[in-house]
């Protein structure tokens, strides 16, 4: 049969059918290759590319610290498909500036070494346990932050890089005495002005609307009124800390523990040394010798360590090697130091890979174990933490097996695991609570795929105590809003825009007025309050603060001429402000003031070189 096959093979009809194979397996694998290159670059500096996927990391950072720091605010202002979009130009641009201060500190030799990113690393607080650099937090951390070791070595050496680059250029600036005390003189100055306020308010009982302008509000801005997806969820919490209530420890169970476990109750023998060393070479033996027939004749260990000892570091402190750990020397050396009983005892002369040494006891401390009952507790917290270690792996087990097992549902699990099957009804990201609001639930009960299965998840680790498995019982996609069911909202939004744009042109009216010579005070009216304001300060926080930047923009008064200007507020309101005095004060020129213009003039310096490397640099 095989002779047949190998016969077959030689014709043409094989030879048709195995070239045809071949490229299949050619286009399908230029395929794979072409959709392995779908990180696409989205700008290019001097040749260095910003790829999409950096962008999108860069754009959900940002949006993650801004919903930590603003709330649900954020997501409504991520559906506006616009505010997006300028969003992100912001960000790219960040990572442009970024990728050409990285270019330009290279160029200048800023350089962080391993060992300050190792001392930086070792003193964040983030990965600190009782004021401690725990390894173990550290690497946590970093798998729930989604970084490697390596990776956020990476990461800090670029932030660490380009913070030397900022604080170099801030360093290099400088100011002059006299702009010190100009920006403390402007930085002192008060203004009198007087403000007729119109409200928008009460001029939105005069707004009328059409349907037509309605429908055309609607048409521009319905983006805004879109839904947030909705899902509904079951899931399993494992939690370490409630099965707490269902371990109990006895004396006879901590009794073993503590005669199996001695050694962590044992405070071991220690011994603190000194030495002295003659490195190995021509006249060695002879000169350690005669150390020690110098200490044998009685002179002090110290003077001999300083006569004779070629370990420069030690013989600086006595030959003081702090306390001894076996294993470190080698093997003659530990020998020679377990042999010494008590504190002042002095070995004989021996050799090691290092040379000839004579070692001296300087200190010992007695192995002691503690007795049972001053450790007893810590047993009981100990054994009791093993326990519930145990019971939270077993329940995690038993959930991710059957979960897998029987996919589509979580009852069997929660039966065969002894949890409560918990669920939500229909939620929008942000209304998630609790352990289910947490990134990486939100992110897998939101994702497409995922709910169009319909089946469980893996199980998802939230903390080293925390961890559930869900699914998705229902869900409800974002959609844009009917007018019907948002006309209410619209016919407001629209009533405050209007009565806003009226107030503006009311403003613009009694501006006139007021030029033509008429009393500012004469203006006031149900829509207009009227207010005199006296030596208000750059900063005050008493009075508007849309209004007092403006007052504080217009030109000095000439030959007791106001000037008068609009201005409008953030909540719709517009405002007639009349500046009638600029009042200059003294000032000193402080340290903190010094030092603020200094920063300002640092800000100003950085800012005109990222704009000078823009236009010098290959932006593509």
């Amino acid at each position: 049969m095989l002779d047949r096959i190998r016969e077959g093979s030689q014709g043409i009809a094989a030879k048709v059918i195995l070239g045809l194979v071949i490229l299949t397996f050619a286009i399908s694998g230029i395929g794979s290759y072409i959709n392995s290159k779908a990180d696409t670059a989205v700008k290019s500096v001097n040749g260095v590319e910003i790829t999409q996927t950096a962008l999108e990391e860069a754009f959900q950072n940002e949006r993650n610290r801004m919903k930590q720091q603003f709330g649900d605010v954020v997501e409504q202002l991520m559906a506006d498909e616009s505010y997006v979009a300028n969003f992100k130009a912001g960000i790219l641009d960040r990572l442009v500036v970024e990728e050409l201060q990285r270019q330009q500190a290279k160029d200048l030799g800023i350089r962080v070494s391993d060992e300050q990113i190792k001392t930086t690393i070792v003193e964040m607080p983030e990965f600190q346990r009782n004021g401690q650099f725990d390894n173990e937090v550290y690497l946590a951390l970093l798998r729930q932050a989604g970084f490697t070791p390596l990776q956020f070595r990476d990461y800090l050496r670029q932030q660490m890089t380009r913070s030397q680059y900022t604080a170099s250029l801030m360093g290099s600036e400088f100011v002059l005495d006299h702009e010190k005390e100009q920006y403390a003189s402007l930085n002192n100055q008060t203004r009198t002005y007087s403000q007729a306020l119109v409200s928008s308010k009460t001029l939105e009982a005069s707004v009328q609307l059409t349907e037509e302008e309605i429908q055309a509000y609607y048409d521009n801005n319905k983006f805004s009124y879109k839904t947030a997806d909705k899902v509904a969820i079951e899931y399993l919490l494992i939690d370490a800390n409630a099965l707490a209530n269902a371990v109990d420890v006895n004396e006879e169970q901590l009794n073993e523990y503590y005669q199996q476990n001695i050694v962590e109750f044992t405070q071991q023998e220690q011994r603190r040394i000194a030495h002295i060393l003659v490195e190995a070479g021509d006249n060695a033996q002879q000169k350690i010798e005669e150390a020690k027939a110098k200490l044998d004749a009685g002179d002090s260990f110290e003077s001999v360590v300083k006569a004779f000892s070629e370990d420069s570091f030690s013989a600086e402190n006595g030959g003081d090697l702090e306390w001894f750990e076996k294993g470190i020397f080698g093997d003659a050396f530990d020998s020679a130091v377990l042999s010494l009983e008590k504190a002042g005892d002095i070995s004989d002369v021996f050799e090691s890979e290092s040379g000839f040494h004579i070692v001296k006891l300087t200190d010992y401390v007695k192995a002691e174990t503690t007795p049972f009952e001053e450790v007893k507790e810590t047993i009981a917290s100990q054994l009791q933490q093993l326990k519930i270690d145990e019971l939270y792996i077993e329940a995690q087990t038993k959930v991710s097996e059957l979960a897998f097992e029987i996919p589509d549902t979580l009852e069997d699990a929660a039966e065969v695991a002894g949890l409560e099957l918990k669920s939500t009804d229909l939620k929008t990201a942000n209304e998630l609570q609790s352990i289910l609001g947490s990134q990486i639930p939100v992110s897998k009960a939101f994702d497409e795929t995922f709910i169009s299965e319909g089946l469980n998840s893996d199980l998802i680790e939230i903390s080293d105590t925390t961890s559930l498995v869900l699914r998705v019982t229902d869900n409800q996609p974002a959609r844009i809003q009917k007018l019907e069911e948002i006309k209410i909202r619209i016919e407001a939004a629209l009533t405050r825009e209007k009565a806003a744009e009226l107030a503006s042109q009311k403003a613009l009216e009694l501006a006139e007025r007021v030029k033509s010579g008429e009393s500012i005070a004469s203006l006031a009216d149900n829509a207009v309050v009227v207010t005199e304001n006296t030596d208000i300060a750059r900063f005050d926080a008493t009075v508007n603060a849309n209004i007092r930047d403006a007052v504080f923009e217009l030109a000095k008064p000439v030959n007791g001429q106001a000037e008068v200007s609009t201005v409008e507020t953030s909540n719709g309101d517009a405002a007639v402000v009349s500046l009638t005095s600029v009042n200059v004060k003294p000032a000193a020129v402080e340290e903190p003031v010094a030092n603020q213009v200094l920063n300002v003039v640092g800000q100003q310096a950085i800012k005109a070189l990222i704009e000078a490397s823009k236009n010098n640099a290959d932006i593509e």
